[in-house]
């Protein structure tokens, strides 16, 4: 028989199986399955391995190489001579291809390409890049981290969204003249995105290019970052199906790049080359069972209590009748958790993530200093109505108070969907202050705050500077409403749809921390998973309190963490303990990344939306060991909602107690003007510099403001227009199409 030499890839979404003889020419078919179609990814393997084996049935394997993320587990169980990093078996797998000549050139016809500059893999769940030198030698090498957002899951998330076939996602894009602009920091706001472009109509094939081009973005910022890229770059891994983002990758660098033959598989072919020659030098045999398929293999999941770190292990076992035999432990992060009295069937107690809170009760010094203080007043508010608008990315928080003798009378607060059109949410959001305003009165002051908070101010007064209309930072918007909410508050949490921050209020005065590029310490991620289980929203918090033993949950990505949560819906775990366990993944992640290195103080305020759900506030009050005089969440959900715009309106009601006015343009003025924004090259004449991207603001077609210069000698785009001249210049850039 003829001898056949196997390389496996068993990576995160996907199972890839090659042979080759002693000359390095495939044989066989080889073989790509997914394992989504599999109930296990150890079923997967078989099919695949079985379904290459039947390929060659005139052939002996005496050498089996592994690769891939999969590839400790199933070296057991298929007796594996050996494993390598994905890393080693790409840089061999095309380095193989390339000398047996099997790659056109594509700038010569009749001849192969001799050379390899650079390599793009991007598969399921990772995505790498490595550079090679003069010699065709691997010199630089990087991959993603814990984000989704630059992988092959990236587009199947969309592609579910859209319901389209990954198969034919690339060739739709293609259709496309212009790409819709999409969120390129995660896969989760990135769906955000496409849906509400989905709802203002924006065709199909000009949403899926703007993924690709999204895609294509995250990957070269966190994968690539600064390293320059050597020609010719060659694109493999499964993603390189996708004719879409090969074509993003070309705009994006300017450059052609190669897709070769066979990249899907060349991992696979990588390690029946490693193995290969292992063997032809070694001169022994293979350690492959013959008997894999009529074995009975299978893994289960254990839970290292050693130490805090509560690993969640993965044994491969091995059943014979009523008898089951563990081949090994992976996945602990130490040797602990080899020793048989730290496994165990249960995870550890989510609760037994320490976190020290300091009860001191001693009286903090005052900083009221670093925030603005109602000092200093010159007149009073009673009677006078104010307004506040918390401009984010999802929802647009609107609030109205009415300055009474001792305080303030809360009039209206509320939300409206921003849905991708940040000047729409303000005007619908300043539509509802109207109604909510009695007849005869007007405001005496407008705050904003949020991510839209410069656009809201420009939209709807007319000066930036003393005035009533306070533009101010979210940390100063949420910590005013905190202090006027919990006058003694030494923390503030806020966790919203898309974004989480931290303000911890001490001596030195604030500390905050945002993490606004990430949904997996945000309520995005609940929503995510509440759509994936046809649950309502407002359910999932009663659902998760019934559990009993809340599953661990991997919470560093939440596209990973999804993926995480279906397999194990399929092992069996309870939907409750699924829920339970999403939310002590959230407050893990949320204590980590943001509150990493902050000293906690009670007592503490929650704001942000997702503090509305029940399991959220049992997470964070179990794992802190908080009581609720210790973790205080307002009993109004309207107050933990909209803590941005209340701030912001406290803050215009103190301006004006200060003496100043209002420049407000009035709902009338404000509510029937059109506004848009258009992107602008600016070519001052005054100046030898060309700054591209620059932003306008018009109102109805006049331009009032512009965004997004850098350190302009003359101030152009740099906020509201209040100069003439500026404004006569963007008019003329307008008139050029300069854009």
């Amino acid at each position: 028989m003829e001898k056949v030499y196997l390389g496996v890839d068993i990576g995160s979404a996907t199972v890839k199986v090659v042979g080759i003889d002693e000359n390095g020419d495939l044989v066989g078919k080889p073989i790509y399955i997914r394992h989504d179609q599999f109930p296990t990814q150890v079923d997967a393997v078989k099919h695949a391995l079985q379904s290459y084996l039947e390929s060659i049935s005139d052939y002996q394997v005496v050498g089996l190489g592994l690769t891939g993320s999969g590839r400790e587990l199933n070296r057991h169980l298929l007796g594996g001579d050996l494993t390598r990093t994905e890393i080693f078996a790409h840089s061999l797998g095309i380095l193989h291809v390339l000398k047996k000549g099997w790659i056109p050139d594509p700038n010569n016809d009749h001849q192969p390409l001799t050379k390899i500059g650079t390599i793009i893999e991007i598969g399921g769940q990772d995505s790498k890049v490595i550079v090679f030198d003069e010699n065709n030698t691997p010199v630089y090498f990087n991959m993603n981290t814990i984000c989704s957002a630059g992988t092959g899951e990236f587009l199947k998330q969309i592609a579910d969204e859209a319901g389209v076939l990954l198969d034919d996602f690339g060739d739709i894009a293609l259709e496309a003249k212009i790409s819709a602009k999409i969120d390129s920091t995660c896969t989760v706001f990135s769906r955000r995105d496409f849906r509400h472009l989905t709802q203002k109509g924006v065709a199909l094939s000009e949403r899926l290019r703007g993924v690709c081009d999204a895609m294509v973005k995250n990957y070269i910022n966190n994968v690539v970052k600064e390293q320059k890229l050597k020609e010719p770059i060659l694109f493999q891994g499964g993603v390189a199906f996708n004719k879409g983002v090969l074509s993003a990758l070309e705009r994006q660098l300017e450059t052609k790049v190669i897709v070769p033959p066979h990249h899907d598989i060349m991992g696979a072919i990588g390690m029946a080359v490693i193995v290969r020659d292992e063997k032809l030098k070694a001169g022994n045999g293979s350690s492959f069972k013959e008997d894999f398929f009529t074995r009975e293999f299978d893994s289960q999941v254990r839970y290292c209590h050693g130490c805090h770190n509560a690993c969640e292990l993965s044994q491969p076992i091995e059943r014979i009748g009523d008898q089951a035999t563990i081949l090994d432990t992976l996945g602990g992060r130490c040797e602990g958790s080899l020793l048989a009295k730290n496994v165990k069937e249960y995870p550890q107690a989510q609760s037994q993530l320490q976190i020290p809170i300091n009860r001191s009760k001693e009286r903090r010094k005052q900083i009221d200093q670093k925030i603005p203080t109602l000092a200093n007043k010159v007149r009073i508010a009673d009677g006078i109505y104010f307004a506040g608008i918390d401009g984010g990315s999802r929802g647009t928080k609107y609030a109205l108070i009415k300055g009474t003798e001792i305080g303030i009378d809360i009039v209206a607060v509320g939300s409206v969907e921003t849905s991708g059109n940040a000047m729409k949410a303000i005007q619908t959001a300043l539509s509802q202050l109207e109604q909510h305003l009695p007849n005869g009165q007007t405001l005496g002051g407008i705050g904003t705050t949020g991510s839209a908070a410069e656009l809201a101010r420009d939209m709807i007064t007319r000066k930036t500077k003393d005035t009533s209309d306070i533009k101010a930072t979210e940390i100063i918007a949420h910590t005013t409403w905190a202090k006027h909410f919990v006058p003694d508050v030494k923390v503030i949490m806020d966790i919203g749809g898309n974004d989480a921050k931290i303000i911890v209020l001490n001596d030195h005065g604030i500390e905050f921390a945002m993490n606004d590029k990430c949904a997996a310490g945000a309520g995005a991620f609940i929503e995510a998973i509440a759509r994936r289980f046809e649950v309502p929203l407002e359910e999932f918090g009663k659902i998760a309190l019934t559990s009993k033993a809340p599953a661990r949950i991997s919470g560093r990505c939440a596209v990973f963490g999804e993926s995480d949560i279906i397999h194990k819906a399929r092992l069996g775990f309870k939907t409750n303990d699924l829920f339970m366990g999403l939310a002590y993944s959230i407050c893990r992640t949320y204590l980590s990344d943001i509150g990493k290195g902050k000293v906690l103080s009670v007592p503490i305020v929650a704001q942000g939306g997702t503090f509305l759900n029940q399991a959220i506030q049992k997470a964070f009050q179990e794992t802190l060991q908080l009581s609720t005089d210790e973790l205080i969440i307002a009993d109004d959900p309207r107050f933990v909602v909209g803590a941005g715009a209340l701030g912001v309106a406290l803050l215009a009601k103190e301006a004006y107690e200060k003496g100043y006015d209002t420049a407000f343009k009035g709902f009338e003025w404000v509510l029937n003007s059109h506004y848009q924004t258009e992107s602008l090259t600016c070519q001052h004449p005054s100046c030898d510099r060309t700054c591209h991207g620059v932003i306008t603001l018009l109102e109805n077609g006049v331009p009032i403001s512009g965004y997004k210069s850098i350190d302009c000698d003359f101030g152009m785009f740099d906020g509201m227009i209040l100069d003439q001249q500026e404004r006569n210049l963007v008019e003329t850039l307008l008139e050029r199409g300069t854009a």
